[in-house]
């Protein structure tokens, strides 16, 4: 597991941050004592960091995964040259890196970068299904474990679906519209930027724009800046 790199603060979790990890997937199905006792299992710790700082490197070993409290992280893999092509985004109340450690290598497979400041919950995966621990209290574990990572796996399955796409305009719109049904509105607020849904999308941030605007003009759409509606 080892330290976080580039973290600025660490910090020992209090009731604030419980009460966000209380409604994420993992934890929803525990009671308050067998919450508590999972938390102190896991040994959850808190961190914050600076806007840009590196969280974790691509090929690291990661044993532990990360609750995001506030801010954003970035998945992102360098390219020869220093370039940075973003893969995956990460918004409060999220959990990242539960794949990782659950997966045979626990290899992360990008740099993950903080996009803002953010603070994070880390719990160590093996030590949460360790020591005294209950049956029945296992089985809400494992179910908050299969539901979190279902959850990300349809969410992948998605960008499948758009990025199957040939013409810009449908990759778009089938984002768009995905997103909307999920929030149940037609009005949502994108937590990337143009250069970050661009290569989202797998094109570049021109061909992008260009493709908002005809959208806009034709009807379709209406944005300003990270706001969307669909018409």
């Amino acid at each position: 597991m080892g330290l976080q790199v580039g973290s600025t603060k660490s910090y020992r979790i209090g009731e604030r941050e419980k009460a966000a990890l209380r409604v994420s997937r993992m934890f929803r199905g525990l009671s308050g004592n067998e919450f508590e006792a999972a938390l102190m299992r896991g040994r959850a710790r808190g961190a914050r960091y600076e806007k840009g700082a590196t969280i974790a490197e691509a090929g690291s070993r990661r044993a532990d995964f990360m609750v995001l409290l506030s801010g954003r992280i970035q998945g992102v893999r360098e390219q020869e040259g220093g370039a940075l092509d973003f893969v995956q985004l990460f918004v409060p109340g999220e959990i990242c890196g539960l794949d990782i450690a659950c997966s045979a290598s626990r290899k992360c497979p990008f740099r993950l970068q903080a996009l803002d400041e953010c603070d994070i919950v880390f719990v160590d995966y093996d030590g949460m299904f360790s020591g005294k621990i209950s049956p029945l209290e296992q089985q809400k574990l494992r179910d908050g474990v299969t539901q979190t990572l279902a959850n990300e796996s349809l969410r992948r399955l998605h960008k499948i679906d758009v990025l199957y796409r040939r013409a810009l305009r449908d990759r778009v719109m089938v984002y768009l519209e995905n997103v909307c049904f999920l929030a149940g509105s037609d009005s949502i607020e994108l937590n990337m930027d143009r250069e970050q849904f661009a290569q989202y999308l797998g094109v570049n941030r021109s061909a992008l724009s260009h493709e908002l605007s005809q959208m806009r003009k034709d009807g379709l759409i209406d944005f300003h800046k990270g706001s969307f509606k669909l018409l």
